[in-house]
């Protein structure tokens, strides 16, 4: 069953939820729980760390909207811009986990090839610069055009695509082994 609130728009929720209506919050919750969580894996490649950054992007969503009134055009860059940032911070207190020379060490067996190519592209993912990993998740993941990718990073259109062409041939190269023997 549809909740109460199904049929209004992003921006209709958040006035509602600055308002104080609740159920508001849990609808625009559902809409955007699993691509916030799904790109937050994306990013830091670490389940509790992805949880960290999901619960607390809607916890500032929820209490920011409650404590300023203001009129959002654009909710669904809001919510990621605020996922971003924190996971951005969380990048820069923690280690990196895996160095571009690494990428030789990728074991290429033919076997379990859905998991396996998924664990390949995952760990390919990690290797990217910090810059391209994010523009492609949320191009190719997340399904955010270019205009709203620019509007969430903050970088130029022509940045975000020039990102993205890189972050694929990086893609390419790493996977190539791999993709020959297939």
């Amino acid at each position: 069953m549809a909740g109460k609130f199904a049929k209004h728009t992003d921006e209709e929720l958040f006035t509602l939820m600055s308002g104080g209506e609740k159920s508001a919050f849990v609808e625009l919750y559902t809409r955007y729980r699993s691509r916030i969580y799904a790109y937050a894996l994306r990013m830091l490649g670490n389940r509790d760390m992805a949880n960290d950054v999901f619960q607390e992007t809607f916890t500032r969503i929820y209490h920011r909207c409650r404590e300023q009134e203001r009129i959002m055009s654009n909710v669904s860059a809001y919510i990621f811009t605020t996922a971003r940032n924190i996971a951005l911070n969380m990048i820069r207190n923690s280690k990196p986990t895996a160095a571009v020379e690494d990428y030789h060490e990728i074991v290429f067996q033919p076997s379990h090839e859905n998991v396996e190519l998924a664990e390949l592209v995952k760990r390919s993912l990690e290797l990217l610069p910090q810059n391209h990993r994010e523009v492609f998740v949320l191009r190719e993941y997340n399904g955010l055009s270019y205009q709203e990718i620019s509007e969430i990073t903050g970088q130029s259109l022509a940045a975000v695509k020039v990102h993205i062409y890189r972050a694929k041939e990086r893609l390419r190269k790493i996977l190539s082994p791999y993709l020959e023997e297939v």
